[in-house]
């Protein structure tokens, strides 16, 4: 289990959080320290204060607008500004912010709002550079452009969390007995907010929603009510409520959430329902997976994730039947299992906010998924009519071409790095400038590879970087391949490309276990001179699968 080290600095008093984010969630564990209180400029200058004993994974940098900006407070205070002192300020905070960058491994900014209770001359508030929420919104711009280029430092949005708690978020009687500005609910709620950003940037995150059909995707037993009365969209509340639940879906979909359909029904009459109901959002198309039949749903989730190449903690399940959702729980209990609103009308607040599916990053790759895996199917349905596995391999044409790593694939390296669990060798995580710099040293390279076939293109999904020295020694220190493509030979055809790059170095790679990535030593044990060992390569045991075209490329 993964322990990372959070630093709390802030000019007011969140100790009660501290209990809250201390522990451990899915495959992490938080070890949270507090910085003196009120004194962020003082730590963030002093590089030799003792909380930076030692590098922190994460620093939450959370400050009250008034406190650092001293322009501002003259504007709480009603006195004359000016706004290029205000932005001045802002700027010199920044640099703060970045002087801190060898210090933590990823900086959480919280963005600066006012508590929600504080009520400013309304007709002048958003007047430009004068009113208050005007100012306040130039000040977070400001901080959003002057840190946007480091990728490492992450600005959450207070307001939402403001707005989304829907209780009391101030409590003034503990800010006057202990300096605590914030209620114990709202402690809560930010602290699993930030649980689930750091799920995210450690690959943590949820990657497959499997919905129920009948009174989840809309209102009614299609098997018993009909097409004609089924509710969906129209002037009804309730099948408006189910027309918005599809939208959510959808863009969660368009970002890179794979979709999959497990219901007891009649396949035909549900599926007739999907394409030809006029309302339907979600198309049969939409959905990389699907199950309409009369078995078991946990024996049917089974055979989805296993499918489409994911693990059981990847999952979110749906459904409206609270028996149905209880037997996944107990069958299948690494899934996340959510129980949805008795009343309708919240479905899409619902699935809005749910906070699993966070994601630093969303790649080309991210939204071209749902496409993959339709394309992955017709690959599949052509597998059928294959003499053998060797016939069906070769019929796809499959094209690998690795690529140097560079700046425009950065953020993708990363995000492979991160986010894969299973065919991951070492499940090393990095910052986009860790790894970065890791690559500009010499004698390291990381290369990318993109994969094509007949059916289409997965993009970049398999990364290996590898360092190497004068005598004669290589050492592979990742090894990281997205599920979407394992099983035709793909990885083989990447530690082939390595090993004739950097022959004749003996080359060493080693495994570490993990709880999940027993898919990728399936592989690589089979690799080693002596398992045992777990590290030398046997570079006899290495080819190039004959129906793999690989193009060259110059490290």
């Amino acid at each position: 289990m993964r322990k990372n080290k959070l630093l709390i600095l802030s000019d007011s008093n969140l100790n009660p959080m501290v209990r809250f984010l201390e522990g451990s969630f899915q495959d992490l564990t938080l070890e949270v320290t507090e910085a003196p209180y009120n004194q962020v400029n003082q730590v963030l200058m002093n590089s030799d204060h003792s909380v930076w004993s030692e590098k922190k994974d994460i620093l939450l940098l959370w400050t009250s607008p008034e406190k650092v900006i001293p322009s501002f407070n003259k504007l709480l205070e009603y006195k004359e500004i000016d706004i290029g002192d205000v932005l001045n300020e802002v700027d010199q905070f920044c640099e703060l912010i970045i002087r801190a960058e060898g210090k933590a491994k990823h900086i959480f900014v919280v963005s600066w709002s006012l508590p929600p209770h504080y009520r400013w001359i309304q007709s002048m508030t958003l007047k430009h550079n004068v009113g208050l929420s005007n100012v306040l919104m130039q000040m977070n711009l400001r901080l959003s452009e002057r840190l946007q280029k480091h990728d490492h430092v992450i600005i959450l949005d207070s307001n939402y969390w403001y707005t989304a708690i829907q209780q009391k978020s101030y409590d003034a009687k503990m800010y006057a007995l202990g300096k605590i500005q914030f209620s114990r609910d709202f402690f809560l709620f930010v602290s699993n907010e930030l649980k689930s950003i750091v799920s995210g940037l450690y690959g943590q995150s949820k990657k497959l929603i499997i919905c129920d059909l009948d009174n989840t995707l809309w209102g009614g037993v299609i098997g018993d009510d009909g097409i004609d009365n089924i509710k969906l969209g129209g002037i009804d509340p309730v099948g408006e409520s189910f027309k918005l639940f599809q939208q959510e879906l959808q863009r969660l979909s368009n970002r890179g959430v794979i979709l999959a359909i497990c219901s007891k029904n009649s396949e035909p009459i549900a599926l007739e329902m999907i394409e030809q109901h006029p309302e339907m959002i979600l198309k049969k198309k939409d959905f990389s997976s699907i199950r309409i039949n009369w078995n078991d749903k946990a024996a049917n989730v089974v055979e989805i994730v296993k499918e489409l190449n994911l693990g059981l903690q990847s999952v979110v399940f749906l459904d409206d039947n609270p028996s149905e959702r209880d037997r996944i729980k107990q069958a299948l209990p690494e899934i996340y299992v959510p129980d949805l609103p008795v009343d309708v009308t919240q479905y899409p607040v619902f699935i809005s906010q749910l906070d699993c599916f966070e994601t630093p990053a969303i790649t080309l790759e991210d939204r071209k998924r749902t496409d993959w895996f339709k394309q992955e199917q017709k690959r599949e349905s052509i597998k059928l009519n294959a003499g053998s596995l060797e016939e069906w391999l070769h019929s796809l044409e499959i094209k690998l071409t690795p690529h140097k790593l560079d700046k425009l694939l950065l953020t993708r390296a990363v995000q492979l790095m991160n986010k894969t669990n299973q065919f991951n060798m070492a499940t090393r995580r990095f910052t986009i400038e860790e790894y970065w710099s890791w690559s500009e040293l010499p004698n390291n390279h990381a290369i990318l590879f993109e994969v094509e076939d007949k059916f289409g293109n997965a993009g970049y999904t398999g990364l290996i970087s590898v360092s190497c020295d004068d005598g004669g020694q290589a050492e592979i220190h990742d090894f990281v391949m997205s599920c979407r493509v394992m099983g035709k030979g793909i990885e083989e055809a990447m530690l082939y490309l390595v090993s004739k790059h950097f022959l004749p170095h003996n080359i060493k790679a080693t495994y570490v276990k993990t709880e999940k990535n027993k898919p990728f030593y399936d592989f690589i044990s089979k690799k080693y001179r002596d398992v045992s060992k777990n590290n030398e390569l046997n570079l006899g045991e290495i080819f190039l699968p004959h129906h793999i075209l690989l193009k060259e490329c110059s490290f």
